[in-house]
């Protein structure tokens, strides 16, 4: 169930339990960080579709196995809100995750970091049309310095690479995605009003595998690129379904759902910054300055977002 709130007017960074979901968003945002680089990596070995079913899957029944209890004690919850699932399931798994991959296949690394920041300016966008959640000129003033803070590592300290961006199908696909994500992140909140968190992940997985089935019933039937079973497909499978599905999320859903989508939505300003990060350890890319200065910077325009306002009346 949603968490509740501190006493009106404190500062969320007083709270005993607010800065846990500070953290688990700081951490799922290094695992889907992970996510990215290592779709950017196989694109070339593993089908998108297929990717995304079987991670969903297998992320589904991980948590029925752990958590079937809960299930089991949410079941008439779960029916009684099947529509708003299967449509978290489809704006996560068909329009999110497969616009994503099927964007790594055909776009630069540099692209796809500029326009995954744009997430959290689109998720309170949503969160105001949907939930009419509004924001402070502080967070405004800290959307604007994490945009800033994102520029340098996305351009790798050029401005020349910003000038010179080349925009192509995949960066239409991943910007859908970004769009579907706003809507998931608005979206989910109300899912975890009435569902505990793994309650309502289960679900959404679930839906997600069975709103693909038809699409990847096409992907066996007319496409070149097949799943095999290897250990490439079988590592990369595990780590999207149990670190960047069931870890990642969960912990993304109880951020949104404690903190709000508007102040959860801004530490996607921090992907671009990890996925650099996880490049370089990963990809053996190099470590430079602009790296640093940007992390800073996203950081400060992050906690100016995230952290509550002290006014009683401030909202999101």
């Amino acid at each position: 169930m949603q968490p509740k709130s501190g006493a009106p007017g404190s500062a969320d960074v007083l709270s005993e339990t607010a800065w846990r979901h500070h953290a688990l968003l700081f951490f799922g945002m290094w695992m889907i960080a992970g996510y990215f680089v290592m779709g950017r990596a196989i694109h070339a070995d593993i089908p998108a579709i297929g990717l995304v079913f079987w991670h969903s899957l297998i992320g589904a029944a991980v948590i029925a196995v752990f958590f079937w209890r809960s299930l089991a004690k949410e079941r008439h919850s779960l029916l009684a809100h099947w529509r708003l699932l299967l449509l978290l399931g489809i704006l996560q798994g068909i329009v999110g995750h497969v616009c994503v991959l099927y964007g790594l296949q055909s776009t630069t690394a540099v692209n796809a970091g500029l326009i995954s920041a744009t997430q959290p300016a689109l998720t309170a966008c949503t969160a105001w049309l949907i939930l009419r959640h509004t924001l402070s000129a502080r967070q405004i003033l800290g959307l604007v310095i994490a945009v800033l803070g994102v520029l340098p590592i996305i351009s790798r300290g050029d401005v020349g690479v910003l000038l010179a961006l080349d925009f192509r199908i995949g960066d239409l696909l991943l910007q859908v995605a970004m769009v579907s994500f706003a809507f998931y992140n608005t979206l989910v909140k109300r899912a975890a009003e009435h569902l505990s968190p793994f309650s309502t992940l289960f679900a959404i997985l679930f839906a997600t595998a069975i709103s693909t089935v038809p699409l990847y019933g096409w992907e066996i039937a007319f496409s070149e690129q097949q799943m095999t079973l290897n250990w490439v497909t079988i590592a990369s499978v595990a780590y999207f379904a149990i670190v960047a599905t069931v870890i990642a999320l969960a912990f993304i859903n109880m951020g949104i759902a404690r903190l709000g989508p508007t102040r959860a939505g801004s530490y996607f300003f921090l992907m671009p910054a990890f996925t650099s990060l996880l490049a370089v350890v990963l990809l053996g890319e190099e470590f430079r300055l602009y790296h640093v200065v940007g992390l800073i910077v996203v950081t400060i325009g992050v906690s100016m977002v995230s952290l509550r306002s002290r006014v009683p009346n401030a909202r999101g």
